[in-house]
């Protein structure tokens, strides 16, 4: 009985936290995330596959290091923890998209946080939940914070004599 309390509140404290990574993160990284949040608004089915590809692919590298004893493992990890800071960029992008969907004329934290429960709280639904919303969430947010991280920012062009604009 008490293991079985222990994971509830593993689990309660998991969402909570995830929630308040979803709001900091625009503000920590706000290049990033606003690059991400433009990548997933625009294009979510290029997001989708890349994502879906570079899942595939960072997860069979994993899986391949994880049979490689300890060093491989530790590597394995390394992979999955970047694949997942690499999502949590993605999916602070959708979690801002969805809140101005949502309450256009509110900004803030409260907001934000409020948003990000209604994310957390629809990819647990059962089935329809942890089948479609959560992964294609996940493949969304991993494929739009991957072009995020790739793509290079636009360097603005000198004016007249080589100065650079304000």
């Amino acid at each position: 009985m008490a293991e079985g309390l222990q994971i509830i509140i593993i689990i309660l404290f998991s969402w909570g936290t995830l929630a308040a990574l979803l709001v900091l993160l625009p503000a920590l990284l706000p290049g990033r995330v606003a690059r991400a949040q433009q990548v997933a608004q625009n294009s979510p089915g290029r997001s989708l596959v890349i994502g879906l590809v570079n899942l595939l692919f960072f997860g069979l590298v994993a899986v391949i290091f994880a049979q490689g004893g300890d060093v491989g493992g530790l590597l394995a990890l390394i992979i999955l923890l970047a694949i997942a800071a690499v999502t949590a960029v993605g999916l602070s992008a959708i979690n801002q998209i969805v809140q101005t969907r949502l309450y256009p004329q509110e900004e803030g934290v409260k907001v934000g946080l409020k948003t990000a429960v209604l994310l957390i709280a629809g990819g647990l639904v059962p089935l329809l939940g942890w089948l479609v919303v959560a992964p294609i969430l996940l493949l969304i947010g991993l494929g739009a914070g991957i072009i995020a991280l790739v793509r290079r920012s636009q360097v603005p062009k000198p004016t007249e004599f080589g100065a650079m604009p304000d």
